[in-house]
């Protein structure tokens, strides 16, 4: 009786390694295709922000130990649109609180209720803080209009269309 190397042990065939190496392949394309998809419809630096309130959901970060390239990665989503004309402290304020709730949506696909709770209560600390709003407010560029008196100054931040 002939021998079939590719039987295990209970007579089921084994997968040949180039089998699993197609599928393997082919799941790999998959998960880069989803996650292409996925940071193709974030915002500029949601992604990023997204990452910092998932490591707070999961208990390996809080506002206290969080890295500063965390922080700055939540403060330029938060910051994102806003220019010198956005109104002050209350403007820019406002600002940083709509885009908090904006975050607190796409988080809230990934985790439970528990966890929003943590994650609302960091966002609305960090929107809400004095010293990064006056950061902001100290360094935004002017709002720029195409052919405007102020063409050739620094880049505004505002929001460019998808």
């Amino acid at each position: 009786m002939p021998t079939d190397i590719t039987t295990t042990p209970g007579g089921m065939p084994d997968k040949s390694s180039e089998t699993k190496s197609k599928e393997s392949k082919s799941g790999n394309q998959k998960k880069a295709q989803i996650i292409m998809e996925f940071l193709g419809e974030c915002t500029p630096y949601e992604a990023d922000a997204l990452r910092s309130m998932l490591l707070i959901a999961a208990g390996k970060s809080t506002l206290e130990t969080m890295p500063q390239y965390d922080r700055s990665a939540l403060n330029r989503y938060l910051n994102f649109g806003c220019d010198k004309e956005t109104g002050g402290m209350d403007g820019i304020r406002a600002h940083r609180q709509k885009r908090a709730l904006g975050l607190m949506k796409s988080v809230s696909q990934y985790v439970g209720k528990e966890e929003i709770i943590d994650i609302t209560t960091a966002l609305l600390t960090v929107s809400s803080d004095r010293q990064d709003i006056q950061t902001v407010l100290n360094s935004l560029p002017k709002l720029q209009i195409p052919g405007g008196a102020n063409a050739g100054n620094a880049p505004s931040n505002a929001p460019m269309p998808k």
